[in-house]
């Protein structure tokens, strides 16, 4: 029973409490209520009160809350940021197991096994995919190498540019030139090469791409031998093991791992897609040829979308409007947009060389190609009326 009475009891001191300082107010302003009117306002005047104020004292409760809650966030977040073994998800990064990187000012290698800092002044990293044991890191001027299970330096921070170790050999830029080192810091050939910008100086399969003196691209060994000549506008290496090649006109070939020619520099585009496990190759005659990656060709003549082509008749509908129709032959089309003659069992017509297909007839069709514009028939074949 005391459990009951007790809010009751409270919440009608406070209810007085409300009262009371409603009427000293009013009283101020010299207001009496004498009449039955007068009453009645008076009671709807001190609810009005009673429930503002109510409202009033919630919101002072919720933000005296929310102000707790944001201090002990703050407290915590400063506690975490000061403690070198917390791993923030956008200032820090593991580089091994017991190396945190912070990367926020100042910027240190943190060892937690040992419990102090390794090295200091440390603005950026760069760990190696294939899990090389040396991790380029930058001083904020020159650049250099530290073991990452370690965090001791490895090869000191004097060269103008630098490259993550792949397997094993790193290539690094003094004076503007371009050499190869070991994990010693010795060059590998005494052989250097010129610098090119946004260019991948990493070796994949023993092979890496780089620039002659005469700025063209090839391949060259882990000796810096030539062993595809510089003779592209540019080499990228894919995922797959494959090499890119790019001339100056940009049309692309392929080379394998070894460097041996795939595809010769006679394709629009050339896209490998690794989970088809294929390469789309966009000759460039605009046909997209599907082949596996031993280069064999697995659809001639692949295609994105089939549409209906109809023509206008000479007939027209209760409107006024001309009636169409379907035309003998389909449209179909690769993803740049090239569009070639289809019948409808499926069977290619014409290749997809044309920028635009209309019918004109249940058996003609008006053709825009690379030799300016040409009526064909249902068999593919002009029918004199060329544009």
């Amino acid at each position: 029973m005391e459990s009951n009475t007790t809010p009751k009891k409270s919440s009608t001191a406070f209810g007085r409490g409300i009262k009371k300082v409603a009427q000293w107010v009013a009283r101020m302003f010299g207001y009496k209520a004498e009449s039955k009117f007068g009453r009645a306002v008076w009671h709807v005047f001190i609810t009005a009160v009673t429930v503002i104020a109510v409202y009033v004292v919630i919101g002072l409760v919720l933000c005296t809350i929310d102000g707790i809650s944001d201090l002990c966030s703050s407290i915590r977040y400063n506690r975490l940021q000061k403690d070198p073994t917390y791993c923030h998800p956008y200032y820090n990064k593991y580089v091994s197991p017991y190396i945190i990187y912070h990367y926020d000012y100042p910027c240190y290698l943190y060892d937690t096994r040992i419990g102090r800092r390794t090295m200091t002044d440390v603005y950026f990293v760069c760990t190696s995919p294939d899990g090389d044991s040396l991790t380029f890191f930058s001083d904020g001027e020159k650049r250099g190498y530290f073991n990452r299970f370690t965090a001791q330096v490895a090869i000191p921070a004097q060269y103008e540019k630098a490259w993550v170790f792949s397997e094993g050999l790193a290539c690094v830029m003094s004076q503007g030139a371009l050499s190869i080192i070991d994990h010693s810091g010795q060059p590998v050939t005494d052989k250097t090469f010129p610098y090119k910008a946004d260019l991948d100086y990493c070796f994949h399969g023993g092979l890496c791409a780089m620039q002659s003196d005469n700025g063209s691209f090839g391949l060259i060994d882990r000796k810096g031998d030539w062993v595809v000549a510089p003779e592209y506008d540019k080499v990228i290496h894919e995922p797959e093991g494959f090499w890119r090649t790019i001339n100056e006109e940009s049309h692309y070939g392929l080379l394998d791992a070894q460097g041996k020619t795939l595809l010769p520099i006679n394709y629009n585009e050339i896209n490998i897609i690794h989970d088809d496990s294929c390469i789309y190759a966009h000759r460039l005659d605009h046909i997209v040829e599907v082949l596996d990656y031993n280069c064999n060709v697995i659809n001639p003549c692949h295609y994105s979308t089939v549409d209906q082509l109809t023509y206008e008749t000479d007939q027209y509908d209760e409107d006024g409007d001309a009636i169409y129709k379907a035309a003998n032959c389909l449209e179909y089309y690769t993803d740049d947009y090239y569009y070639g003659l289809m019948d409808k069992q499926g069977n290619i017509v014409t290749p997809t060389i044309y920028s635009e297909i209309n019918a004109i007839g249940p058996d003609r069709y008006h053709c825009v190609g690379p030799k300016g514009s040409v009526i064909l028939n249902d068999k593919g074949q002009e029918c004199g009326e060329k544009q």
